[in-house]
């Protein structure tokens, strides 16, 4: 089981980012391993995505672009690579875009797994 927690977002007393801490280090390389917050986005179809900076400390190898549509409607070619991540116990080869947002957590990762989301400051994030 994973697990983390909801933080309070801005100063709206209704709103909150579930997030998770996994670890993720280089599928081809030996190296860094980091412990990586990630926003739980269920709009996100992908597995992950991690900013430039986290792909160059982990040293990624980039593999190719790929063109994907945004939230916002709005297309754009990201650099994709592969980690290696620690999820649920098991080590697992994953898809990662780079993108300047927030490190996010998509649906390609939690497909086949329950996620609950307690949806209040400090609620409890669990995905088994």
């Amino acid at each position: 089981m994973i697990r983390g927690s909801v933080q309070p977002y801005g100063q709206a007393q209704s709103t909150g980012k579930p997030l998770i801490r996994i670890e993720v280090a280089s599928a081809v390389t030996p190296g860094t391993v980091l412990s990586v917050e990630f926003l739980v986005d269920t709009g996100f179809t992908g597995h992950l995505m991690l900013t430039p900076a986290l792909v160059r400390e982990l040293e990624l190898p980039y593999t190719r672009n790929r063109l994907v549509r945004l939230a916002d409607g709005s297309t754009r070619n990201l650099a994709l690579s592969v980690a290696q991540v620690d999820w649920d116990g098991q080590k697992q080869t994953v898809p990662v875009l780079e993108s300047e947002s927030q490190p996010l957590l998509g649906m390609a990762m939690l497909w086949g797994k329950r996620i609950t989301i307690d949806a209040w400051a400090d609620g409890d994030v669990t995905i088994s």
